[in-house]
């Protein structure tokens, strides 16, 4: 039976895939969050390996649908959280590739408020 491994060396462990070219880390505040990223981990493996197969072992008309599904629940989640950042107040910024939505009551979020406020950015960091 194999050895579990020290608090420390679970530690090490971590530190090293930190510091990884590929690797975000998240320190996670919420159980959402939590729950946002095991499923997270898990789809990234499964979609990894689902593009690297296709053709192979997956049939493009079975595979592609489940990519664009998952392309739009990614979708709802980016609104879900925009909304949520609007109402607390909490500035949002859209990921790379995902085009910032409109709040709800017409205030840019993300990177639209950006380029409509130049150098606001600039100003808050200053002000720090």
């Amino acid at each position: 039976m194999p050895e579990t491994p020290s608090a420390d060396e679970r530690l090490k462990r971590k530190v090293s895939l930190a510091q990884e070219r590929d690797t975000r880390v998240v320190i996670t505040r919420t159980v959402d969050t939590h729950r946002v990223l095991d499923i997270i981990r898990n789809a990234d493996r499964g979609i990894r390996i689902l593009r690297a197969n296709l053709l192979i072992r997956f049939k493009p008309e079975d595979a592609v649908p489940l990519l664009v599904e998952y392309q739009k629940a990614i979708e709802g989640l980016h609104l879900a959280a925009a909304k949520i950042c609007a109402m607390a107040g909490v500035p949002y910024r859209a990921p790379r590739g995902l085009e910032a939505p409109a709040s709800a009551d017409g205030e840019k979020t993300g990177d639209q408020a950006e380029a409509a406020h130049p150098g606001k950015e600039e100003k808050k960091r200053k002000a720090l």
